[in-house]
């Protein structure tokens, strides 16, 4: 039985999606009795409801498992303590493996929420436990929290520098490579950047949109300030000044890093490129479903 924590999340779902294509069983583990039906169609076996912070819940969710994949909530005050608590767990459990997804450049301490995962990076190695460390870089999914305002309005505005260089991942590239680390042998030990090959500003992605939906799309920016009181409306203060951390290190010094050599590695065949996703999209024609995943 593998374990899968933030199991509701876009990335947990594609986690689960890929499992079940390998014919995996998986456990959820869900904050919320609402996400249930989410869950188990991505593929599911078994769902726990809980709060991770709860001894008693982790225990509960690790019970009969060999392996877990740990997604944290994103911008979590919590992020520490939650993942030295599901490491610790492990330990009295013996679990066989702990794949923790991460994220790519967890040195650069600007961005907080970059240093939480390599506090946890550190602990999970030197816990004694068979680690992996997932490392994935932007996900081109990250596009749709802006798609309707570049269909309606011709714009892909973000509150950073339109000139800054990204690195770019398809999330269900990131999920195939999980599925994988989690099912066959000789992963363990390792860290792996998850990277597309695509580095790009985002003058050159309005670019390539451009092509995919046949009319001009440019690239834009929102002054931070001006961002933070609607952020604010949907987010709680603590994740809006982490937010902001990261705005100001993309405009100051983008998030270029990473190499496709590794995730072309893993998948053994090319990653997907952004064009190829971009198309995907405008052929979609709406946009995602409730879960992410295009038409």
């Amino acid at each position: 039985m593998i374990l899968v924590t933030g199991a509701a999340g876009i990335t947990g779902l594609a986690v689960l999606r890929a499992l079940a294509r390998r014919g995996a069983r998986a456990r959820a583990f869900v904050h919320r009795e609402s996400a249930l039906p989410a869950v188990r169609a991505a593929g599911a076996a078994e769902v726990v409801v809980g709060d991770l912070m709860q001894p008693a819940d982790r225990r509960r969710a690790m019970q009969g498992v060999e392996r877990v994949y740990h997604i944290a909530p994103r911008m979590s005050e919590v992020e520490i303590p939650l993942g030295l608590g599901l490491i610790e767990t492990g330990r009295e459990a013996g679990l066989g493996h702990f794949v923790f997804h991460s994220l790519v450049h967890a040195q650069c301490d600007a961005m907080g929420h970059h240093r939480d995962k390599r506090v946890v990076e550190r602990e999970l190695i030197e816990s004694g436990l068979r680690y992996t460390l997932m490392q994935p870089t932007m996900y081109m999914q990250n596009l749709l929290q802006a798609w309707d305002e570049v269909r309606r309005q011709g714009v892909y505005r973000l509150p950073y520098s339109e000139h800054a260089r990204m690195s770019l991942v398809d999330l269900a590239d990131v999920a195939e490579a999980a599925a994988m680390v989690l099912t066959a042998p000789g992963w363990d030990g390792g860290a792996f950047e998850l990277c597309s090959g695509d580095r790009l500003t985002r003058v050159e992605m309005a670019a390539v949109i451009s092509v995919a939906l046949g009319r001009e799309v440019r690239a834009g920016s929102v002054p931070v300030e001006d961002w933070k009181p609607v952020a604010l409306r949907t987010r709680t203060p603590f994740q809006v000044e982490r937010l902001v951390a990261m705005y100001g290190h993309y405009h100051r010094h983008g998030l270029p890093g990473g190499n496709a050599r590794v995730l072309r590695m893993m998948l053994g065949r090319e990653p997907a490129r952004f064009e190829a996703f971009v198309r995907r999209l405008a052929a979609a024609g709406t946009g995602p479903g409730p879960d992410g995943r295009m038409a």
